[in-house]
């Protein structure tokens, strides 16, 4: 995992609380449903809008996106079928079963 990530809070304009029960209190966000300050990192009603909070509590919009590319000796060839199996199909389907 990249060092340089960031965990959701509830700070956040894309954050929601699937229980309705956020409060902000002065700086902290204060949750009715626990009774206690909101921690979305281990909460399990916490969401991202745009669907981005992962699941060890880490905000998927600030980790950099990975590219890698794939060369053409490295795809692996299709799949062939067994001559036996194409004619077995054959056969099945020209049975009529009315």
């Amino acid at each position: 995992m990249q060092k340089n990530f960031k965990t959701c809070s509830s700070g956040c304009e894309f954050f929601r609380c699937e229980q309705r029960s956020l409060i902000p209190r002065g700086s902290l966000a204060y949750c009715r449903f626990a009774d206690d300050e909101c921690t979305p990192a281990s909460c399990k009603y916490a969401r991202c809008v745009k669907g981005r909070l992962l699941p060890n509590g880490v905000c998927g919009l600030t980790l950099k996106t990975r590219e890698i590319e794939v060369k053409p000796e490295e795809l692996l060839d299709p799949m062939e079928i067994p001559e036996k199996f194409v004619r077995k199909v054959r056969m099945k389907k020209n049975i009529d079963y009315f």
